[in-house]
């Protein structure tokens, strides 16, 4: 049974959401593995550069790794040995710091009225209430074995203790204790779970303890705490050492793997990969070491200036903890900011070094993210900010704090195969920085949804970018060309083909008007009532060449008409005839108005077969001027079309906008104009040969 052409498309969808799946569930499970490959991935990525730059003065490869490894080894080493110091310094001191915190936190509370002032009584009350109910419970226990040993004592004996001088706190208190209990249960005591009364299991007589084997599962558990990091850390090791000596031959590897045939592209977006992550790697470094350090010498500053006994607490820790936070995207920096102010906050009294420390901050952010990082960083990632957060939070949830790290680096991985590999091109559109999306589709968009102002707006930045002429090629035109396409195709009911095509219009003629706005300021001494064309015509004191434009098939046609039209101006005056004219009527006006040249347009879908019996139509009248047809697009028959347009009659056929218009200034100006004006056979005449 043969299958139709939308279960092919709906099976190869299945396939793909699957084999999305798998790779997620392969990447989720065997992350063990991974992980530390891509980690050695990174970071031989982190160290190629210097690498090559050993190379480039004539140490060889395996020198070259080895003394680079070293290197990171010592700076590595040296940074985890300073932050270790430190952080058995904070601990030590840490203590010493209590009393000013609750001391904060006690001020922070009464820094409000009322409700503050209340919930700061309230935590004492409770404070003291667990104190008293505490030394009440020892009292009791005392009082109950006391009783347990006189055989004489009622079990009512408790009762009169009611009527004491404190009956009515006790009677609170007992309220309370049997509300919390019911809402949060004491666990019973052995002694009320069960008796060891040897009649079952649960009950023995005699339980010893056996302890031979705990010490060993403890140190297994340690060990394994312990010795599971550095075995990553050794993986991470071996594989970034391997990749930077063999990363030639490993190239050449995944190339001939991959490529299947196509090594340019394959090369291609191999170096791209490269040179991006090396670039983004190494200005993140510079970046978070150079903030780190800043940090380290502001913070010694505040604490020099601001403190007591000059100097901030552990400032050095703060640095280094801040330059390798900043590495996980938007976690870092807050987590990093974090530390200090707590510190600030929890050991100095008053708020003027938390303040200072606060503003400290947040300078540098701003500093950081505004010009440092888009001067350092360029376009060396290549993704949105948007897709940055996407990739931290499912790289995040997939990999733990190690995903957090890579996303970066993996989703530029995935923009880039998206931009060579035209299966995988949704992530690049979806992630990449630059949305491959022409100006065509985007101006037809605002058309659909009815924003004028954001499409005449889009007009008029990439005339100012492009000029006019590329403007009407690839803006305007494809635009009219889409709205004829899925109105053929029944996407579009004339209701909306029209209102579209309307919309269009007013926007062509509006982005005229404001084109045409520096002519005006240049011809002040024109009238400003005039038509453009007299006005012109009055400047250069001379009359203009007719051009004559027809439309083969749809009113649409009109508006390029229009803006041939408008772009003539100084140089040609354009009159077009709609396509209510019938061919024979068409082919007497022109033999009656005699024009330089005869434009007939044709946009696509269709309008092939009106042209040509137009062209007919035209030659039959007796006109033997040049004609060009314009068919606007590009055709796979483009010589049979072409072929069959000159056996018509036509001198010229032209696929866009600015090859029409000036093939119109060549026969108008041309010192061939008048010998084609001359020649009687058509098949005599100019040919153009249009850009494909």
């Amino acid at each position: 049974m043969k299958q139709t052409k939308s279960d092919l498309a709906t099976i190869a969808a299945v396939a793909q959401l699957l084999a999305v799946v798998l790779t997620v569930a392969a990447l989720f499970f065997a992350k063990d593995v991974f992980i530390p490959l891509a980690l050695g991935l990174l970071l031989s990525f982190l160290l190629s550069p210097l690498v090559d730059r050993l190379e480039r003065i004539g140490v060889p490869n395996v020198a070259a790794v080895i003394a680079t490894a070293l290197l990171a080894f010592v700076f590595l080493a040296g940074g985890f040995t300073l932050l270790g110091r430190e952080l058995t310094t904070l601990i030590g001191e840490l203590p010493q710091h209590k009393d000013e915190l609750v001391a904060k936190a006690r001020s922070f509370a009464g820094l409000t009225t009322g409700v503050g002032g209340t919930l700061n009584e309230l935590a004492d009350e409770v404070s003291q209430a667990i104190e008293d109910e505490s030394k009440a419970g020892d009292r009791n226990d005392t009082g109950a074995d006391s009783r347990q040993s006189q055989p004489g004592d009622s079990e009512g004996g408790a009762l009169p203790e009611q009527n004491s001088p404190g009956g009515d706190d006790s009677f609170y208190e007992s309220t309370f204790q049997r509300w919390t209990d019911r809402i949060f249960p004491a666990s019973k005591t052995p002694a009320e779970r069960t008796q060891n009364d040897g009649t079952t299991p649960d009950s023995p007589l005699y339980i010893q303890p056996v302890e031979g084997d705990m010490p060993a599962a403890i140190w297994a558990t340690t060990a394994g705490t312990v010795l599971s990091p550095l075995a990553t850390a050794g993986l991470v090791t071996v594989f970034a050492l391997f990749m930077l000596i063999h990363r030639d031959d490993l190239r050449d590897r995944i190339i001939a793997v991959i490529s299947h045939g196509d090594y340019v592209t394959t090369t291609e977006a191999l170096d791209e990969v490269a040179s991006r992550i090396s670039r983004y790697l190494i200005a993140q470094t510079v970046i978070n070491t150079s903030y780190g350090v800043v940090l380290t010498v502001g913070l010694s500053i505040i604490g020099m200036t601001m403190t007591p006994e000059g100097v901030f607490p552990n400032a050095i820790l703060w640095g280094v903890l801040a330059t390798c936070l900043r590495f996980v995207p938007y976690i870092g920096p807050t987590a990093a900011a974090i530390f200090p102010l707590a510190i600030a906050l929890s050991v100095f009294p008053g708020y003027a070094v938390f303040i200072a420390v606060l503003l400290l901050i947040v300078v540098m952010e701003l500093v950081s993210n505004n010009i440092v990082e888009p001067w350092l960083y360029g376009t060396s990632t290549g993704i949105s900010a948007v897709a940055v957060i996407v990739a931290a939070v499912f790289w995040g949830w997939l990999w733990g704090p190690v995903g957090l790290l890579l996303s970066t680096p993996l989703t530029v991985c995935l923009v880039v195969l998206g931009r060579h590999v035209p299966r995988f091109r949704i992530m690049a559109t979806l992630l990449g920085e630059e949305v491959d999306v022409s100006p065509s589709l985007r101006f037809y968009q605002r058309l659909l949804v009815g924003d004028q102002h954001r499409a005449a707006e889009l007009l008029q930045n990439h005339a100012g970018e492009h000029g006019f002429g590329e403007t009407c090629d690839k803006v305007i035109i494809p635009a009219l060309k889409r709205i004829r396409k899925d109105h053929v195709a029944d996407r579009l009911s004339d209701a909306d083909s029209n209102r579209l095509f309307a919309i269009a219009g007013g926007l062509v003629a509006e982005f005229r008007r404001l084109d045409r706005e520096p002519h005006h300021r240049i011809s002040s001494d024109a009238d400003a009532d005039a038509d453009e064309q007299t006005a012109d015509a009055a400047e250069t004191g001379q009359e203009q060449p007719l051009v004559i434009g027809c439309v083969s098939h749809h009113f649409s046609e009109t508006y390029v008409l229009n803006l041939l039209r408008h772009e003539g101006i100084g140089h040609y005056r354009l009159e077009s005839i709609d396509d209510d004219t019938l061919p024979q009527d068409v082919g007497k006006r022109i033999r009656e108005r005699l024009p330089e040249v005869v434009v007939i347009a044709v946009l696509p879908a269709g309008g092939t077969p009106q042209a040509t019996f137009l062209c007919k139509n035209i030659r039959s009248a007796g006109y033997q001027g040049p004609i060009v047809i314009a068919c606007f697009g590009k055709f796979k028959n483009f010589d049979t079309l072409f072929v069959k347009f000159r056996k018509a009659g036509a001198t010229s056929v032209t696929t866009s906008y600015s090859q029409t218009h000036a093939k119109i200034e060549t026969f108008l100006h041309g010192s061939d104009s008048k010998l084609q004006r001359s020649l009687s056979h058509p098949m005599q005449q100019h040919v153009a040969v249009p850009s494909r």
